[in-house]
């Protein structure tokens, strides 16, 4: 009998062990930076980029240089591709922040709606009127896409945990056609019907 006791302590014992390491792994992986969070260096070690020569109409060569580049973020398979400049730097820096955007679709964070507090740096910009060349626009798209996410893609939940208007977050929403499409796949897999645009 008392063996069997010590043999249930024991056990009682592991399963506490367990239960802290699993919040800590969890704690772990919530403050981990996501891939879009990380330095150009960085990010750019976890991608392979490649250059190329472009096509332009009609099946011509845009540049006869190797200018166009296309970066894909190996773990998630997602890439951006840019060769609109006949600088290849120029493109690859391109390419990096629209990875940058397309991750910040991608990769998404828990949100508690009725604990939700918008960060200190969100309230500088009125409306979510942020440039997309502004380095804080794919941070903007995470903590749109998380609300977005947690009202279970419907806008006026999400809009009021941003204390804007549903109208301002559709504006947000429109004026990078990347987001909008993101946005309507998203709710169309939900059976919600798509956003609508009104001027």
């Amino acid at each position: 009998m008392t063996q069997i006791m010590q043999i249930c302590a024991d056990q009682k014992k592991n399963l506490r062990k367990s239960a802290f390491y699993l919040r800590d792994l969890r704690l772990l992986f919530f403050f981990m930076p996501l891939p879009w969070e990380l330095s150009d260096e960085k990010l750019l070690a976890e991608c392979r980029v490649e250059s190329f020569v472009s096509s332009g109409p009609g099946g011509q060569k845009r540049h006869k240089t190797n200018a166009a580049v296309r970066i894909t973020h190996l773990a998630t398979k997602v890439s951006a591709v840019e060769t609109e400049s006949r600088s290849n730097r120029e493109n690859k820096i391109h390419a990096l922040r629209d990875l940058r955007h397309k991750l910040a679709m991608e990769s998404r964070r828990d949100v508690d709606l009725t604990t939700y507090q918008c960060p200190a740096w969100l309230t500088q910009y009125e409306g979510l009127k942020v440039n997309p060349k502004n380095p804080l626009y794919a941070a903007l798209i995470a903590e749109v896409f998380d609300l977005l996410k947690a009202a279970h893609w419907n806008l006026a939940p999400a809009a009021a945990a941003l204390n804007i208007s549903s109208s301002a977050l559709t504006k947000f929403l429109h004026a990078d056609p990347h987001l909008w499409a993101k946005v309507n796949h998203l709710r169309s897999e939900l059976g919600l019907p798509p956003l609508k645009w009104n001027r």
